[in-house]
């Protein structure tokens, strides 16, 4: 089951992608990232929305899976399953 936060957080990157964040005061190290893609305006070509860039992060870290979203530059938590 999924929960809904889109909280930010803060992230720490490499080359790879995350590697660990900060959330709620804990530090969660991120074991696998399980998928990366990007959303941009091109995806909803038809849907006439204004949708900014945003890449989208599934990741493994501390016990459960949490999805982490980077747009405009700014970090949040989006989503965390159980």
């Amino acid at each position: 089951m999924a929960k809904r936060y889109r909280e930010p957080v803060e992230v720490d990157v490499d080359v790879g992608g995350p590697t660990r964040f900060a959330w709620r005061g804990g530090s969660y190290r991120v074991v696998t990232v399980l998928g990366h893609w990007r959303e941009d305006a091109g995806y909803w070509s038809g849907a006439r929305l204004e949708v900014p860039q945003r890449d989208l992060w599934r990741v493994e870290a501390h016990g459960g899976i949490y999805e982490l979203v980077r747009e405009a530059g700014v970090w949040r938590l989006d989503r965390v399953w159980d």
